[in-house]
Protein backbone atom coordinates (compact mmCIF):
# COMPACT_ATOMS: atom_id res chain seq x y z
CA UNK A 1 0.00 0.00 0.00
CA UNK A 2 1.35 3.41 -0.96
CA UNK A 3 2.02 6.13 1.54
CA UNK A 4 2.32 9.91 1.21
CA UNK A 5 5.62 11.72 1.54
CA UNK A 6 5.22 15.48 2.01
CA UNK A 7 7.60 17.51 -0.11
CA UNK A 8 9.80 19.64 2.17
CA UNK A 9 10.30 22.37 -0.45
CA UNK A 10 9.93 23.19 -4.15
CA UNK A 11 13.13 23.48 -6.19
CA UNK A 12 11.78 25.44 -9.14
CA UNK A 13 8.88 27.59 -10.33
CA UNK A 14 8.91 25.32 -13.37
CA UNK A 15 7.50 22.55 -11.16
CA UNK A 16 4.73 20.82 -13.11
CA UNK A 17 3.82 17.66 -11.24
CA UNK A 18 0.99 15.40 -12.25
CA UNK A 19 -1.63 16.32 -9.69
CA UNK A 20 -4.63 14.55 -8.26
CA UNK A 21 -6.86 16.97 -6.38
CA UNK A 22 -10.34 16.76 -4.97
CA UNK A 23 -12.53 19.48 -6.46
CA UNK A 24 -13.69 22.16 -4.08
CA UNK A 25 -15.08 25.63 -4.72
CA UNK A 26 -11.87 27.24 -3.39
CA UNK A 27 -9.67 25.43 -5.90
CA UNK A 28 -7.95 28.13 -8.00
CA UNK A 29 -8.85 28.06 -11.70
CA UNK A 30 -6.27 27.83 -14.44
CA UNK A 31 -5.33 31.27 -15.72
CA UNK A 32 -7.05 31.59 -19.11
CA UNK A 33 -4.20 33.63 -20.62
CA UNK A 34 -1.96 30.56 -20.52
CA UNK A 35 -3.72 28.43 -23.10
CA UNK A 36 -2.21 25.90 -25.43
CA UNK A 37 1.43 25.33 -24.59
CA UNK A 38 3.52 27.32 -22.16
CA UNK A 39 3.38 27.89 -18.41
CA UNK A 40 -0.25 26.82 -17.87
CA UNK A 41 0.47 24.02 -15.40
CA UNK A 42 3.41 25.72 -13.68
CA UNK A 43 1.45 28.92 -12.94
CA UNK A 44 -1.35 26.82 -11.47
CA UNK A 45 1.15 24.94 -9.27
CA UNK A 46 2.60 28.32 -8.16
CA UNK A 47 -0.87 29.52 -7.17
CA UNK A 48 -1.69 26.28 -5.36
CA UNK A 49 1.55 26.53 -3.38
CA UNK A 50 1.00 30.18 -2.46
CA UNK A 51 -2.63 29.41 -1.51
CA UNK A 52 -1.44 26.90 1.08
CA UNK A 53 -1.91 23.57 -0.66
CA UNK A 54 0.36 20.79 0.58
CA UNK A 55 2.35 18.85 -2.01
CA UNK A 56 2.93 15.16 -1.36
CA UNK A 57 4.36 12.32 -3.34
CA UNK A 58 2.45 9.05 -3.43
CA UNK A 59 4.74 6.08 -2.92
CA UNK A 60 4.38 2.79 -4.77
CA UNK A 61 2.36 4.44 -7.55
CA UNK A 62 3.51 5.01 -11.09
CA UNK A 63 2.29 7.17 -13.93
CA UNK A 64 3.41 6.90 -17.51
CA UNK A 65 3.30 9.84 -19.89
CA UNK A 66 2.86 8.45 -23.36
CA UNK A 67 4.85 10.42 -25.94
CA UNK A 68 2.79 12.18 -28.58
CA UNK A 69 3.33 14.50 -31.48
CA UNK A 70 3.79 18.18 -30.65
CA UNK A 71 0.56 20.16 -30.80
CA UNK A 72 0.19 23.21 -33.06
CA UNK A 73 0.59 25.35 -29.95
CA UNK A 74 3.86 23.61 -29.00
CA UNK A 75 5.20 24.00 -32.52
CA UNK A 76 4.40 27.74 -32.35
CA UNK A 77 6.16 27.93 -28.95
CA UNK A 78 9.28 26.27 -30.39
CA UNK A 79 9.76 28.90 -33.12
CA UNK A 80 12.86 31.04 -32.58
CA UNK A 81 14.58 33.83 -34.44
CA UNK A 82 17.61 32.63 -36.38
CA UNK A 83 19.87 34.46 -33.90
CA UNK A 84 18.67 32.12 -31.13
CA UNK A 85 18.55 28.81 -33.03
CA UNK A 86 21.71 27.34 -31.48
CA UNK A 87 21.83 29.29 -28.21
CA UNK A 88 21.54 27.62 -24.80
CA UNK A 89 18.37 28.81 -23.03
CA UNK A 90 20.36 30.35 -20.17
CA UNK A 91 22.29 32.55 -22.67
CA UNK A 92 19.28 33.91 -24.58
CA UNK A 93 19.29 37.16 -22.57
CA UNK A 94 22.94 37.78 -23.50
CA UNK A 95 22.10 37.47 -27.21
CA UNK A 96 18.97 39.62 -26.91
CA UNK A 97 20.92 42.37 -25.13
CA UNK A 98 23.73 42.29 -27.69
CA UNK A 99 23.84 44.16 -30.99
CA UNK A 100 23.07 40.85 -32.70
CA UNK A 101 19.72 40.65 -30.87
CA UNK A 102 18.74 44.32 -31.06
CA UNK A 103 16.71 43.87 -34.26
CA UNK A 104 14.69 40.86 -33.10
CA UNK A 105 10.95 41.52 -32.92
CA UNK A 106 10.15 39.48 -29.82
CA UNK A 107 6.42 40.20 -30.09
CA UNK A 108 6.26 38.03 -33.18
CA UNK A 109 7.13 34.94 -31.08
CA UNK A 110 4.64 33.20 -28.82
CA UNK A 111 7.28 32.36 -26.23
CA UNK A 112 8.17 36.02 -25.63
CA UNK A 113 4.50 36.97 -25.32
CA UNK A 114 3.89 34.17 -22.81
CA UNK A 115 7.04 35.11 -20.87
CA UNK A 116 5.75 38.69 -20.57
CA UNK A 117 2.36 37.41 -19.44
CA UNK A 118 4.14 35.20 -16.90
CA UNK A 119 5.92 38.20 -15.38
CA UNK A 120 2.58 40.01 -15.13
CA UNK A 121 1.10 36.87 -13.57
CA UNK A 122 3.82 36.79 -10.91
CA UNK A 123 2.99 40.41 -10.02
CA UNK A 124 -0.72 39.55 -9.90
CA UNK A 125 -0.04 36.52 -7.70
CA UNK A 126 2.08 38.57 -5.29
CA UNK A 127 -0.50 41.38 -5.11
CA UNK A 128 -3.74 39.35 -5.01
CA UNK A 129 -3.13 35.98 -3.39
CA UNK A 130 -2.21 36.01 0.28
CA UNK A 131 0.96 34.01 0.86
CA UNK A 132 -0.23 31.01 2.86
CA UNK A 133 2.52 28.71 1.57
CA UNK A 134 3.06 25.56 3.55
CA UNK A 135 5.71 24.30 1.14
CA UNK A 136 8.53 26.84 0.79
CA UNK A 137 10.89 27.25 -2.13
CA UNK A 138 14.10 25.33 -1.39
CA UNK A 139 17.13 27.33 -0.29
CA UNK A 140 18.90 26.22 -3.46
CA UNK A 141 15.84 26.79 -5.69
CA UNK A 142 16.64 27.58 -9.29
CA UNK A 143 16.22 31.12 -10.60
CA UNK A 144 14.01 30.13 -13.50
CA UNK A 145 13.65 33.68 -14.72
CA UNK A 146 17.06 33.45 -16.42
CA UNK A 147 15.34 31.32 -19.07
CA UNK A 148 12.77 34.00 -19.92
CA UNK A 149 13.09 35.87 -23.20
CA UNK A 150 11.50 38.97 -21.69
CA UNK A 151 13.00 40.84 -18.77
CA UNK A 152 12.66 44.28 -17.28
CA UNK A 153 13.66 47.04 -19.62
CA UNK A 154 16.68 49.15 -18.75
CA UNK A 155 14.50 52.25 -18.26
CA UNK A 156 12.63 50.66 -15.36
CA UNK A 157 15.60 48.82 -13.87
CA UNK A 158 16.50 51.45 -11.29
CA UNK A 159 12.85 51.76 -10.16
CA UNK A 160 12.43 47.99 -9.97
CA UNK A 161 15.64 47.43 -8.02
CA UNK A 162 14.08 49.49 -5.23
CA UNK A 163 10.95 47.27 -5.20
CA UNK A 164 10.55 44.54 -2.66
CA UNK A 165 11.28 40.94 -3.58
CA UNK A 166 8.41 38.54 -4.17
CA UNK A 167 7.93 35.34 -2.18
CA UNK A 168 10.08 33.36 -4.60
CA UNK A 169 13.14 35.54 -4.03
CA UNK A 170 13.02 36.97 -7.55
CA UNK A 171 12.90 40.71 -8.16
CA UNK A 172 9.54 42.22 -8.96
CA UNK A 173 9.46 42.94 -12.67
CA UNK A 174 7.51 45.60 -14.54
CA UNK A 175 6.39 44.39 -17.96
CA UNK A 176 5.41 46.43 -20.96
CA UNK A 177 1.65 45.79 -21.31
CA UNK A 178 1.95 45.59 -25.09
CA UNK A 179 4.05 42.43 -24.76
CA UNK A 180 1.41 40.63 -22.71
CA UNK A 181 -1.57 41.37 -24.99
CA UNK A 182 -1.75 38.35 -27.23
CA UNK A 183 -0.82 34.84 -26.19
CA UNK A 184 -2.15 33.09 -29.31
CA UNK A 185 -4.23 30.53 -27.47
CA UNK A 186 -4.94 27.03 -28.53
CA UNK A 187 -6.32 23.84 -27.17
CA UNK A 188 -5.24 22.98 -23.65
CA UNK A 189 -2.60 20.26 -23.76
Amino acid sequence: EGSYLDLPCIRSNRYEPYLAVRYCSELPPFQEGFSGYGKNKMTWAMQLRRSGYQFSQLGEAFLVHYPHLDSKSRLEWNKKPKELQKVDSTLVVDVLESKKGSNIDLLSYKRARVDALFLDYKDWLRDNVTDSSRVPMCENALNDDVRLWVHRDAENESEDSESEDNDDGNDVVEVNEELAKDTEGGAQE
